[in-house]
């Protein structure tokens, strides 16, 4: 039997140093990296507030859109896309839900995009003229292709789109002295 030579001392040390100083430096690399990315920096922007508003006030948002959704049909045109009420579930879901399911699945489109608003009494079904609607159009990732939409002076808006992807739409609509909250997770083809 050939007899085994140890290794060197001065080689397992250096080989130990080396692995404890890449590892530092990997840790060192990974905060500044960190750091340089916009983390932290980027509100939720849900429901055109901040997440800590929501979240205090989460039941109060659930009221309110039940006694919205009670007294006023509210009616969402996104494009061929009809949504009727007001609804906040969305916010539940992955982003990667969106091409599993069927419906509020490519709301959206690179281009012109046509969005409009209806609301009607539930109690005689005349349509509401005095209402207004805040709109936010965002990617799920950034808000550097935002847009906001406001539906106070008309209830047909018309804008552009220059990015396929995910897409939240996010807003408030407001009918007298009742205001409700909605998300809505799509994409654009």
């Amino acid at each position: 039997m050939p007899n085994k030579k140890p290794m060197n001392k001065f080689l397992l040390y250096i080989i130990f140093v080396a692995k404890f100083v890449s590892g530092l430096a990997l840790i060192v690399w990974t905060v500044y990296m960190t750091f340089q990315s916009d983390v932290g920096k980027d509100d939720d922007n849900a429901f055109l507030s901040t997440y800590h508003n929501i979240d205090t006030n989460y039941n109060n948002i659930v009221i309110a859109n039940n006694k919205l959704n009670t007294k006023y049909n509210i009616r969402f045109k996104f494009n061929d896309t009809i949504i009727d009420g007001i609804s906040y579930k969305d916010i539940f879901l992955a982003q990667r839900a969106i091409s599993k399911r069927k419906t509020r699945k490519n709301i959206l489109k690179k281009g012109l995009n046509t969005f409009s608003v209806e609301v009607r009494d539930k109690n005689n079904n005349k349509i509401v003229k005095d209402f207004k609607v805040d709109m936010l159009v965002t990617m799920s990732t950034n808000h550097k292709y935002d847009k906001k939409l406001d539906f106070s002076k008309t209830n047909i808006i018309k804008f552009n789109l220059d990015n396929v992807g995910y897409w939240n739409i996010t807003g408030s609509v407001q009918i007298a002295n009742d205001k409700g909250l909605f998300f809505i997770k799509t994409d654009a083809k």
